[in-house]
């Protein structure tokens, strides 16, 4: 049941998330590909997009994030902090999707 949960919590994320590229800063694209590196050092797996975080809908940079954070299991420290990381990421973007809307919606 918790899963489900979990699940629908994280839909609900991507859901909200814009179908346009977000208008990010640079402090926050930088802090997005730093945790994205961290994944991919921690876990051996490629995480960075091959496009630009500025062209990529936010919908899709947020799929590509949750997706991660579901599937990736953690064995060591070093996973643990890079999923947490993750974690972080998803905030952040899930904070400009908001802000997006706020700004879009008049």
């Amino acid at each position: 049941m918790a899963e489900g949960v979990a699940n629908f919590a994280a839909e609900r994320l991507i859901r909200r998330a814009p179908d346009h590229p977000l208008a990010l800063g640079a402090d926050d694209q930088a802090y997005l590909l730093a945790c994205l590196r961290e994944v991919e050092r921690a876990f051996g797996t490629a995480a960075v997009p091959d496009l630009p975080l500025t062209v990529l809908p936010g919908r899709t940079v947020m799929r590509h994030l949750i997706g991660l954070h579901r599937t990736l299991k953690p064995r060591d420290g070093d996973q643990r902090t890079a999923l947490g990381r993750l974690a972080g990421a998803i905030v952040l973007l899930d904070t400009a999707c908001a802000l997006d809307h706020e700004l879009n919606r008049g």
